[in-house]
C-alpha cells in the first residue's frame, strides 16, 4: 500500500527558515544602524561662529539662512532643535504653520510680525513668542533690513503628541 499522507518537504522547510532568520537579522541590522545614527544631544556650549549657516528655500526661492545648534534626542525630549535664523527683507520662512512640538522664538535683530494663535503682533529686538503644540504660528520680516531669531523646539518623550 502506498502511503498518501503528506510528507514535509524538508528543503522548503530549510529554505524557509534560513529566510525568516535572514529577515530577522537583517532588521536587528537595521535597527542599530538606526540606533547608531540617532544624535543623542550632550551638555555643551557653542558659540554662533561654530554654526553654519546655509540658504534656506520656501517654495524653491531663498528667504534667508539657517544654522542649527542642536537638533536630536536629550534626556527628556524625543526631539530638542535649537537653531539662529535670518530672514531676508520682506521675506518670511514659511507659511504660518503647526506641529507637535512647542517652540519659543526669540527676536534678536530687526522688525517684523509674529503670526501666534490667530494674532498678529508687531516685534523687534527682545520680543518673545511661545507656542504650544499644534498652534498656528509664524513670522514675517516686515523691515528694510534682515530680521533674525533664536528658537527652540522641543517634544517631550512619552508625548501623546506623535510626530
Amino acid at each position: 500500500m502506498i502511503d498518501t499522507r503528506r510528507r514535509p518537504d524538508f528543503t522548503k522547510l530549510g529554505l524557509a527558515g534560513l529566510a525568516l532568520a535572514l529577515g530577522a537579522g537583517w532588521g536587528f541590522r537595521e535597527l542599530a544602524h538606526a540606533r547608531e545614527w540617532a544624535v543623542v544631544l550632550t551638555s555643551r556650549t557653542m558659540t554662533v561662529g561654530q554654526v553654519p549657516m546655509k540658504v534656506y528655500e520656501d517654495q524653491g526661492k531663498p528667504v534667508g539662512h539657517i544654522g542649527l545648534y542642536t537638533e536630536g534626542e536629550s534626556p527628556g525630549c524625543a526631539s530638542l532643535v535649537t537653531g539662529r535664523f535670518v530672514i531676508d527683507p520682506g521675506k518670511s520662512p514659511h507659511q504660518p504653520h503647526v506641529h507637535p512640538d512647542e517652540e519659543v522664538l526669540i527676536v534678536a535683530s530687526g522688525e517684523g510680525e509674529i503670526i501666534c494663535d490667530g494674532k498678529t503682533t508687531k516685534v523687534g529686538p527682545g520680543s518673545v513668542m511661545y507656542s504650544t503644540p499644534n498652534v498656528p504660528h509664524g513670522i514675517n520680516n516686515t523691515g528694510a533690513e534682515p530680521l533674525t531669531f533664536y528658537f527652540m523646539k522641543w517634544l517631550p518623550k512619552g508625548s501623546d503628541q506623535g510626530r
